[in-house]
């Protein structure tokens, strides 16, 4: 589902979007971080290395925390 992608986003923008750092959090591998990252860019068309990209993806991440989305139906 949408919730580990959308946790990741969150917390690689928290972390300043370092991916050892993000990793760390997340207690995953940088590999499976990065693999995290490659499949959002996948869905999304969106390349959150990318700062022309970062900014809708964070921008998307705030909204669905605000809407407590996917916790609650839009």
């Amino acid at each position: 589902g949408a919730e580990p992608l959308l946790r990741t986003l969150a917390v690689y923008f928290d972390a300043g979007c370092v991916a050892a750092e993000t990793a760390r959090r997340l207690a995953l591998s940088v590999r499976a971080l990065t693999y995290r990252l490659e499949r959002i860019h996948q869905l999304t068309g969106s390349d959150p290395a990318d700062p022309m990209h970062r900014y809708s993806l964070q921008t998307a991440v705030i909204g669905a925390r605000l809407l407590d989305w996917p916790a609650k139906e839009l």
